[in-house]
C-alpha cells in the first residue's frame, strides 16, 4: 500500500490562493466525512480527487486513483490539522476494507420491482 501521509502540508495554489492538505483519504467518501466535521466548525474546504490535481500530484508519486484530498487555506493548516487529529479515525487494512464496503453498500441505488401482471 502506498504511504500518501506526507503529502499532508503539502502547499497548492489555487485560483490564486494557497491551500494546504489536511487529509490524504483513499476514497472520496472519507475524504467528504472529513470534510463535512471542517465545514461544520467553519473551516473552507476543497475536496480534490487526482483527476482534478492530476498535473500537481503525478510529480509528488500518486498513483491511487481513489486518492482523495482535503485542503484548507494555508492560514486555517494548523487549527485544521488539530480538529482532525481530535476526531478522525484512520482507517487501515481490514477495518478500512470494511468500511469501504459499508460506504459502497449504502450509497447503492435502490431499484423499486415492478409487478408483471401474466395476460
Amino acid at each position: 500500500m502506498l504511504d500518501l501521509s506526507p503529502m499532508k502540508g503539502e502547499k497548492i495554489l489555487i485560483n490564486g490562493d494557497i491551500w494546504s492538505i489536511v487529509d490524504v483519504a483513499p476514497a472520496a467518501e472519507l475524504a467528504d466525512m472529513v470534510a463535512v466535521i471542517l465545514e461544520e466548525e467553519g473551516f473552507p474546504v476543497l475536496v480534490r480527487g487526482v483527476d482534478n490535481l492530476t498535473d500537481i500530484f503525478t510529480h509528488m508519486g500518486t498513483t491511487s486513483l481513489g486518492t482523495t484530498y482535503v485542503l484548507v487555506p494555508e492560514a486555517d493548516e494548523a487549527k485544521a490539522l488539530d480538529l482532525i487529529a481530535e476526531t478522525v479515525t484512520d482507517y487501515e487494512g481490514d477495518d478500512l476494507d470494511h468500511l469501504l464496503e459499508q460506504l459502497a453498500l449504502e450509497t447503492e441505488p435502490e431499484f423499486e420491482e415492478e409487478e408483471v401482471e401474466n395476460g
